[in-house]
Order: structure tokens, then C-alpha cells, then sequence
């Protein structure tokens, strides 16, 4: 059965012992989600009422294969970055600066996460547009799991800010998520 190849994923991540958590989950959503842009993208490019728009199809699936990459490399970053978080929130009191160090490093990596699904999110909403008109209910979903993607990347950024000191990179990556925020409720709509 399909389902059984998930089970070692899911079995990961509901596994403490496992440094994955909702960081790899939001890359593993846009992962997917950028393998259903090139689904739609596979089933547009070479359909003859879609010729006009074909080199195009290819950029949004030349792009979409990128995104699922930096998706699929973003999980392993981020579970890398999570073990060291657990280790030094122990140290916290003793060692408050190296907590701060890998939460900046961290909130860095969740917003390039967030950049990647307004990216994917772009991509979503273009592919709507022009992709195969058979496919709508596709085009729904991908715009949907990008845009909650987003959000989530956002929560992330806030989590690992709130156990930064440093006003001056916080209020840069307030100032990042915001405009993309505003960016990504322009482009979600149904």
C-alpha cells in the first residue's frame, strides 16, 4: 500500500528521540507541494490547448523543482539546528549567548523557509492562471498549503526571536516578515 512509504516519516516525527519538529513539517509541506505544482506543470506543457503558454509552464516547473530542493535540504537543516537548540536551552543560564547565537541562526533559517513558500505561493497562483484548467482543485491546494506555509514559517521566525536579546536583528526580522505576510494575503485568494 502507498501509505506504508510515509510510515517511517511519520514514525520520525511523532519520536522524541528525533530532532523533528514543526520546522521540518512546514518543509515538508512545501516540498509537496512544489511535487504538486510540477504534476500540474506535466499535465499543461504538452496539452494542445495549452501551447501558448508552454515555455512559461516549463519556467514554473524549472522553478518549482528548485523550491522542493531548498524544501528538502531546509529539513535537514533545520533538524541540525534543533539539536543544537535543545542542547544549549540547557546551558541557557550559564551560557545565555550561545542560546541567542543559534536562535538568530535558526529564525534566519525559518524565514528563508517562509521566503521559499511566498515563493512557492507565486508559483501556485501563476500556474493557476495558465495551468489546465482539469486541474483546479490542484491549483486550490497548492495555493492553500503554500500560503499556511508562510504563516507557519512566520511562527517560527517569532519563536526563535523571542529567545534573541538583540533588538536591532529582531526588529529586522519583524520587519522581513511582515512585508513578506502582506505579500502572501495579496496573493491568496481563491
Amino acid at each position: 500500500m502507498y501509505y506504508e512509504k510515509l510510515l517511517p516519516i511519520l514514525s520520525d516525527l511523532e519520536n522524541k528521540e528525533v530532532e523533528i519538529a514543526g520546522g521540518s513539517v512546514v518543509c515538508m509541506v512545501l516540498s509537496i507541494t512544489n511535487a504538486l505544482i510540477d504534476y500540474i506543470c506535466n499535465l499543461t506543457k504538452d496539452k494542445k490547448n495549452y501551447e501558448n503558454v508552454r515555455d512559461e509552464v516549463l519556467i514554473i516547473k524549472e522553478e518549482s523543482e528548485k523550491l522542493r530542493r531548498k524544501s528538502l535540504e531546509a529539513i535537514d537543516q533545520d533538524e541540525k539546528i534543533l539539536k543544537e537548540i535543545l542542547e544549549r536551552y540547557k546551558k541557557r543560564k550559564e551560557e545565555p549567548e550561545r542560546l541567542e547565537e543559534i536562535s538568530k541562526k535558526s529564525a534566519e533559517l525559518c524565514l528563508s523557509v517562509t521566503e521559499n513558500a511566498l515563493n512557492t505561493l507565486r508559483l501556485a497562483k501563476r500556474i493557476s492562471q495558465i495551468g489546465n484548467k482539469m486541474l483546479s482543485s490542484d491549483f486550490k491546494i497548492c495555493i492553500m498549503y503554500a500560503y499556511t506555509s508562510v504563516q507557519a514559517g512566520i511562527e517560527n521566525v517569532k519563536i526563535n526571536i523571542d529567545s534573541v536579546e538583540d533588538e536591532e536583528f529582531k526588529k529586522e526580522m519583524i520587519k522581513k516578515y511582515e512585508m513578506i505576510s502582506s505579500q502572501a494575503k495579496e496573493l491568496y485568494s481563491l
